[in-house]
C-alpha cells in the first residue's frame, strides 16, 4: 500500500513541474530582415505575440493565418507596401516560437506635400511652424505615423489661440503603388477666433478684487493658452495656492467667446520651518521660520525668521503687502537685527525699514529701500556707535537652466546704497557692491567664475560701521583664508588686526566634473582677492585646492581642501551649502 501511494505522488508531481517549466518559459519571436523599426512596428501589431507557451497548437494556427493583415498594416504604416514575407511556428521543448523572414522590397516616398491653412486664422504666425517644419519632407519614405502627427499639430496649435471650430476640408493620403509614390494634401479651415468671455474664480479666502489684479487679459481679449500659463504660473510663484487650474470651458462657447475657469485651491494660511546648516565660517546653524499668509483678504503677509550660529545671528520681522500688480510689485516694511562676533568683527546692529520692489518685464528684479540703522560695534578697541539713515537701490536676476546641477546660467546683483548727513546721519558715505556669477558646460563638465567689487567713498572711514567695511576670505570669497580674515590691518592691544576696507576685489574660477554615479561632483578651484583701502593697491591673496560636490535633494554640499598660496594660512578645510547661483 506505501509503495502505491509513493507513485502516485511521484506520478501528480511531474505534470506540475512540466507545467512550471511552461510558466517560466516565454515564446521566441525572430523577426528578420528589413530596417529595425520595421521589425519593432510589425513585433508591435502582432496579436500573437501577446500569447503564452500554454497557448493551444489550433489557436496558434488561427493566429497565424490573421498574422498576415496585421503584417500587412504595420508595413504600410511604414511605407513598405510591396513588403513579401514567410512565417513559420516551430515547437521547442517546453514553448512555441515563431520565424519571420522579411524581403522589404522597395519603400513609397512622398513625392508632393500640400499644406494650406484657410479661414480668419490663415495669416496667424501660430501656424507658421506647420510650413517651417511639418516633419515630412519630400523624397522621405511615407510614414502614416508621421503624417498622423503633423494632423494633430493643426488641431494643437488652433485651441492653443482660440480657433476651437477649427476643422480639416482635405486631409488625404494618396498612395500609387506602380509608381511607388505618395501625395499628402492637408488643407485646414481655422472657422473664427474665439474671444475671452466670462472669467470665472472659485476661491474661499481672498478677495476676488485682489486676484483679479493678477490677470493679464480681460474678456473680449483674442484667446491664448499662454496668457493661462502665464497667470497659473504666476499663480504658484505667489505661495499662497496649492493648487491652481485655468481652463477654457469649451462646453460655453457663445457668440464667439469662450469662458474661462480658474479654480483656486489656497494654502494653509500658517507655516512653520525648521531648518539646519553647517559652514565652515559660521559653524553649524539653526533656522526657525513663520509666515502668516493670510493676514487678511488682500493678501498681507506677516513672516518672521531666525538663523543662528556660533559667531552670526540674525532675525528679521516683516510685513509684506502686494501692490496693484501683485505678481510684479510689492511692499515690505521690516525690522532686522544682527549680532555677529567673529575674530574680525565684533557688531550689533538693529534696522528698521521699507522697500519697495518691482519685477520688470526683462526678469530684473529691481528694489528701492529707505532703512534706519542703529549698530554698535568695537572697532580697534574702541566702540563705534552710529545712526544711520540708508537709502539704496538694488538691481538683481538670476537664470538658469532650472536644474539642480546646471550646467549654464548666470546671476548679477547691483546695489548702490549711502548715508548722507542732511537727513539725519551721523556722517555720510556712498557705497556700490557687486556680484556677478556664470556657469557654463565645458568639455565633460562646466565651468564656474564668480566675481565681487565693492568700493566706498567716506570722509571719515573710522567712524563707517563694522557692517558697512569690506572683508575677503572665507567658504564664499577666497579659500584657504579664515571666515573676513582679509582686508587692511590696524592695531590693537599692540597686536595687529584685520578691521576691513573701503574696497573689496574678489574672483573666483572653478571647473567641476560630474562622476557617474551623477550625484557626486569633483572639483578644482583657483580663487583671489582682498579687501583694501585703495583699489590702486590691492594686495592680492591667492587660494587653490580641490573640492567634492554632494547633489543632495536639498542642494548641492561642499567640502573643499583649499590652500593659501600667500602668508602662512597653510591648509584649510571649507564645507558650505546652497545654490550655484
Amino acid at each position: 500500500m506505501l509503495t502505491v501511494l509513493n507513485r502516485f505522488r511521484v506520478w501528480w508531481w511531474l505534470p506540475l513541474c512540466a507545467v512550471g517549466q511552461a510558466l517560466a518559459a516565454t515564446p521566441e519571436i525572430e523577426i528578420s530582415g528589413g530596417i529595425k523599426s520595421l521589425r519593432e512596428n510589425i513585433r508591435h501589431y502582432l496579436s500573437i505575440a501577446e500569447e503564452s507557451c500554454t497557448t493551444q497548437p489550433w489557436r496558434l494556427n488561427a493566429l497565424l493565418g490573421s498574422s498576415e493583415a496585421e503584417i500587412r498594416s504595420a508595413s504600410q504604416a511604414l511605407g513598405y507596401y510591396e513588403l513579401q514575407y514567410e512565417a513559420k511556428l516551430t515547437r521547442g521543448d517546453n514553448c512555441w516560437g515563431l520565424e519571420i523572414k522579411l524581403t522589404p522590397g522597395e519603400p513609397v516616398r512622398v513625392t508632393e506635400l500640400r499644406i494650406e491653412v484657410l479661414g480668419p486664422g490663415e495669416a496667424d504666425p501660430v501656424f507658421q511652424p506647420l510650413f517651417e517644419n511639418p516633419g515630412i519632407k519630400i523624397g522621405n519614405r511615407l510614414n502614416h505615423d508621421n503624417y498622423e502627427k503633423l494632423k494633430a499639430r493643426f488641431g494643437t496649435y488652433a485651441a492653443a489661440h482660440g480657433y476651437f471650430d477649427g476643422e480639416f476640408a482635405l486631409s488625404r493620403v494618396e498612395v500609387n503603388r506602380a509608381e511607388r509614390s505618395a501625395r499628402i494634401a492637408l488643407v485646414y479651415h481655422t472657422g473664427p477666433r474665439y474671444k475671452i468671455g466670462a472669467i470665472n474664480l472659485q476661491h474661499k479666502i481672498l478677495s476676488e478684487a485682489f486676484l483679479r489684479r493678477y490677470l493679464t487679459f480681460s474678456e473680449g481679449d483674442p484667446y491664448d493658452s499662454d496668457k493661462l500659463l502665464d497667470l497659473r504660473t504666476q499663480l504658484n510663484a505667489s505661495n499662497y495656492f496649492a493648487v491652481t487650474t485655468a481652463s477654457p470651458n469649451l462646453q460655453e462657447l457663445e457668440n464667439g467667446e469662450v469662458a474661462i475657469d480658474i479654480v483656486l485651491e489656497e494654502r494653509k494660511r500658517r507655516e512653520y520651518s525648521v531648518g539646519a546648516g553647517v559652514a565652515t565660517d559660521t559653524g553649524p546653524r539653526l533656522l526657525l521660520g513663520y509666515e502668516d499668509r493670510y493676514i487678511n483678504q488682500r493678501g498681507h503677509r506677516l513672516s518672521a525668521d531666525l538663523n543662528t550660529s556660533e559667531i552670526k545671528t540674525t532675525a528679521e520681522v516683516a510685513y509684506t503687502i502686494p501692490m496693484q500688480k501683485p505678481a510684479q510689485e510689492f511692499l515690505r516694511i521690516y525690522t532686522r537685527y544682527l549680532d555677529e562676533n567673529s575674530d574680525t568683527k565684533n557688531t550689533t546692529k538693529h534696522v528698521y525699514g521699507t522697500s519697495y520692489s518691482f519685477l520688470q518685464r526683462n526678469r530684473w528684479l529691481q528694489t528701492y529701500a529707505l532703512d534706519y540703522e542703529q549698530e554698535s560695534s568695537l572697532i580697534q578697541g574702541r566702540t563705534v556707535s552710529t545712526d544711520l539713515i540708508v537709502p539704496s537701490v538694488s538691481f538683481t536676476r538670476t537664470r538658469t537652466d532650472g536644474n539642480p546641477y546646471p550646467l549654464s546660467g548666470w546671476s548679477l546683483l547691483g546695489k548702490l546704497s549711502g548715508s548722507p548727513q542732511s537727513l539725519g546721519s551721523d556722517f555720510s558715505f556712498v557705497q556700490f557692491y557687486g556680484r556677478a556669477k556664470w556657469i557654463t558646460a565645458l568639455g565633460p563638465g562646466r565651468l564656474l567664475w564668480r566675481s565681487e567689487l565693492g568700493t566706498t567713498s567716506t570722509v571719515d572711514f573710522d567712524e563707517l560701521p563694522a557692517s558697512v567695511r569690506f572683508f575677503a576670505g572665507g567658504d564664499q570669497s577666497v579659500r584657504g583664508y579664515a571666515y573676513e580674515s582679509l582686508g587692511p590691518t590696524g592695531i590693537v592691544n599692540g597686536e595687529e588686526e584685520v578691521i576691513g576696507g573701503k574696497h573689496l576685489l574678489t574672483t573666483s574660477v572653478e571647473y567641476d566634473y560630474r562622476l557617474p554615479e551623477k550625484d557626486w561632483v569633483l572639483a578644482a578651484f583657483y580663487d583671489l582677492g582682498n579687501a583694501a583701502d585703495t583699489l590702486e593697491n590691492v594686495e592680492f591673496q591667492r587660494g587653490v585646492g580641490l573640492g567634492v560636490r554632494w547633489i543632495s535633494p536639498i542642494g548641492p554640499v561642499r567640502l573643499d581642501f583649499a590652500r593659501a598660496l600667500d602668508g602662512d594660512e597653510g591648509w584649510r578645510i571649507h564645507i558650505s551649502m546652497g545654490p550655484d547661483l
